[in-house]
């Protein structure tokens, strides 16, 4: 047979005119044979029935989530239909949960409505790939329709789901049959749907599912959730998961049960073993000749980014359709969730020591998720212990992030329906929990734990009742750590009457299993804006944390006011402060507040003038520029500033501050190093741009916008021209801008990008957040401008971890 022009006429062998379709009574034996259980007197009953049963698998696929075809309606309305010419097969590829049924389905309906316009367009045939183990793909065409389609109408015929054959040589079959019947018979289009590396298409049948935008994802999870949610702080794997529509159904559906998923590792676990309990994925977890294969892929991909598997063990990965072809001929995960739930498994049958987790910014970043839903999914109270104590010992800040990630939603209380407190246990790893923290922050812990476990081994008193905890120390200094029962009165709300014994918490113990391990950093937390607002000292012994304090007390010892940036006379100062010293009896541990502004000590006074009798300095200075207008116009401390030198102020301020961080770094959270977010960039600086006026402006204040990035590229990044302000240590420049809207916000994303592209070439990853702060020039105000700064830059950082508030530290 040869195929003509136009649709519904066909030539056969012999010369015989074709047979227009058209004609009434071979018509009424088209659709009397297109349904072998109904005879249709029109093509309109025929598309009603068609209709239906494609409404019916809709349905069906839609009620594992539980929710209606009209609810997602936006999303189907937006789906492009595959164009498939008379004569052609198109294979539709895409990866697990990326849409294929959808997109089919949606031609399929395209292919019915056609019908429905035209008496002449073909017939329109569903079949499912698995229906057909055992029959021909013309034999199941002819089983639906009768054998009159063969006579020049025509078939649109769709094979969904190639790949859930779980058998790549069937699959092939299948579509080399759908290329034989589309070249034998007129008005032949064949849409097949497979995952990718399932078959063999050529480069024109293969069309690829298109995913849903980040923005429609967001919205079709809030859309079936039922209720907006907080996706902001997605990472970028999570946000790329639910561009599958199946992703997106799954995380509204769990977003909107009681018993919803707490936090992005919790959602990991439930998307991905919800997949697992459903048809062929199931295998993945059940066949002991697949499940070793996908922990191992999971486990090589991990560490080193391929796959590095036999051949045997990829084609074995391979029949899993959670894998997918990479490049080289290698096999990865269709998701990275996926690789990050076997991953887990690996931690927790201890196949990959978690030690492994926490050895250097590395290997953390790639094993993070991994570990989190580790933890998540750990089953005893021993395993809980064995995993969180072994990364709280190795980096407390990247242990302090997972248990944050996995434990944050978490309630810090308990209800009737979850088990009561082991009164056997719960004392020992509460301790466990004390101690392995304490000596994981090592000279951090002083200020943020309680002082008697910091100082060495102590009583612990713990008494439980259901899901109630009463917590206190003994002030006794034992040879030991040891548990006992808190001794009856002792309790934070009643002055004790016990000797030797301080209260520290009595209430309900944080659900779960992990409840000593989140209680104490918690704690951590809690104690963490007191200690970086209350301790002037975080860096070097004269770097600029110690210079700021140093000049903060010597303006507040002569009465200086705190906008006062200019030098001091030191001789006026070791003579005031050695009065004030005097006046207290040279008591160095007596605290003195001047005209009610911040405390201060003795000992600093007696610091303050054996400095100065060390090293003879003539003037005490402050670092910073000093205000150059004599005669202001108006009243604010910024307004004694011109623009140039306010330029300049703030610079130095930012050059200072970044040098503040890396002491403060390197001194006092040594012990977190690599794991705080921002060392990501360092040694970084600060981009500024200050704006004098404009509608952007705060109130009177100059508009600062500031914007961290990596020393490496400052200079691709700062304000080109002359105008350019630099500080002394080159760590920060700035420049004046008239920021139109639209232009800066291009300039700010297009740094922001380039700083993950470079992040990425480096094998760096923050975990903290990229962006730029808006805030105004004012820091000429701040009695410590520098040390705040950096105090804050260290207060975002340890709230990433789950270390902090993030509350903003007030020096005092």
């Amino acid at each position: 047979m040869a195929e003509n022009d136009r649709p519904g006429r066909e030539v056969d062998a012999s010369g015989a005119k074709g047979v227009q379709i058209g004609d009434n009574n071979l018509q009424i034996n088209v659709y009397a044979s297109a349904h072998p259980k109904a005879r249709f007197a029109n093509r309109h009953d025929l598309a009603t029935v068609l209709h239906q049963g494609s409404r019916a698998r809709r349905e069906v696929r839609l009620q594992a989530f539980e929710v209606d075809e009209a609810v997602l309606a936006p999303y189907l309305g937006q789906i492009k239909i595959p164009d498939i010419p008379s004569g052609r097969v198109k294979v539709l590829l895409g990866d697990f949960g990326s849409g294929k049924s959808e997109i089919a389905e949606t031609w399929h309906r395209a292919e019915i409505e056609n019908l429905i316009a035209d008496e002449r367009a073909p017939l329109p045939v569903w079949l499912n790939a698995q229906d057909l183990l055992g029959r021909t793909l013309e034999g199941a065409v002819e089983q639906q329709l009768g054998p009159t389609w063969r006579h020049g109408q025509g078939a649109s015929i769709t094979v969904d789901g190639l790949d859930e054959t779980n058998d790549p040589a069937k699959a092939q079959a299948l579509l080399d049959a759908a290329r034989i019947l589309s070249k034998t018979y007129t008005n032949i289009r064949v849409l097949l749907t497979a995952r990718p590396g399932i078959l063999s298409a050529m480069p024109t049948e293969g069309i690829s599912a298109t995913l849903l935008s980040e923005d429609a994802a967001l919205k079709l999870v809030e859309s079936v959730s039922g209720r907006p949610y907080s996706t902001w702080r997605w990472t970028t794997d999570m946000r790329a998961t639910v561009t599958r529509p199946f992703f997106a159904l799954g995380a509204g559906v769990m977003l909107r049960q009681d018993g919803a998923p707490r936090g992005e590792a919790d959602l990991i676990r439930d998307l991905v073993e919800n997949a697992l309990r459903k048809g062929t994925e199931r295998s993945a977890v059940t066949s002991s000749e697949i499940l070793p294969v996908l922990q191992k892929l999971a486990v090589v991909l991990t560490r080193t980014g391929k796959d590095d598997l036999l051949f045997s063990d990829r084609q074995i990965a391979r029949s899993s359709r959670l894998v997918a072809d990479g490049p080289d001929d290698s096999v990865r995960f269709a998701l990275p969730i996926f690789q990050h739930w076997f991953a887990a498994q690996t931690i927790l049958t201890g196949d990959v020591s978690a030690a492994e987790v926490v050895a250097d910014t590395r290997r953390f970043n790639r094993w993070r998720w991994a570990a989190a839903v580790a933890a998540l999914s750990a089953r005893t109270e021993d395993a809980v212990d064995d995993l969180l104590g072994t990364w709280v010992a190795g980096n407390p800040g990247a242990a302090a992030w997972i248990i944050n990630e996995a434990f944050n939603g978490h309630r810090d209380w308990r209800t009737e329906d979850d088990e009561n407190l082991d009164a056997q246990t719960s004392g020992t790893r509460l301790l466990q929990a004390l101690r392995t923290w304490t000596e994981g922050l090592g000279p951090l812990a002083g200020g943020v734990l309680p002082s008697l476990v910091v100082r060495g081994p102590v009583g612990l008193g713990v008494t439980v009742s259901g899901h109630r905890i009463d917590i206190a120390f003994s002030t006794s200094r034992p040879a030991a750590d040891y548990v006992t029962q808190v001794p009856l009165g002792v309790h934070p709300l009643v002055p004790s009457p016990v000797p030797d014994w301080r209260p520290w918490i009595s209430g309900e113990a944080p659900e779960g299993h992990a409840w000593p391990w989140t209680m104490v950093q918690k704690s951590i937390a809690s104690a963490m804006d007191e200690k970086l607002s209350r301790d002037p000292f975080l860096g070097t012994p004269d770097g600029v944390w110690v210079q700021e304090r140093r000049f903060d007390l010597a303006r507040r010892v002569l009465g200086r006011g705190s906008g006062f940036h200019g030098d001091l006379s030191a001789d006026e100062i070791r003579n005031r402060a050695t009065e004030l010293f005097n006046a207290i009896g040279q008591n160095r541990d007596a605290g003195i507040s001047r005209n009610g502004s911040a405390i201060f000590s003795g000992a600093e006074l007696d610091d303050l003038v054996s400095w100065i009798d060390s090293t003879a300095p003539g003037q005490v200075v402050s670092h910073l520029p000093e205000a150059d207008v004599s005669h202001p116009g108006g009243g604010w401390v910024w307004d004694r500033y011109s623009p140039q030198r306010l330029m300049e102020f703030e610079v130095e301020v930012y050059g200072r501050a970044c040098e503040a961080y890396d002491e403060a770094l390197a001194h006092s959270f040594a012990r977190l190093g690599w794991s705080m977010p921002s060392s990501a960039l360092a040694p970084f600086g600060v981009v500024l741009e200050v704006q004098f006026d404009g509608p952007d402006r705060l109130g009177n204040v100059p508009l600062l916008t500031a914007m961290q990035v990596p020393m490496a590229l400052i200079r691709q990044f700062a304000p080109p021209g002359p105008e350019a302000v630099w500080s002394v240590s080159r760590r920060a420049v700035i420049a004046q801008t008239s920021r139109e809207q639209s232009t800066f916000w291009e300039r700010q994303t297009a740094i922001r990008e380039n700083i993950r592209s470079w992040l990425a070439g480096q094998s760096r990853e923050s975990i903290g957040s990229l962006g730029w702060v808006d805030t105004g020039a004012d820091d000429m105000s701040n009695g410590r401008p520098a040390s705040s700064l950096a105090a804050g830059w260290l207060s975002d950082d340890l709230k990433s971890l789950g270390l902090g508030t993030g509350g903003s530290p007030q020096l005092r």
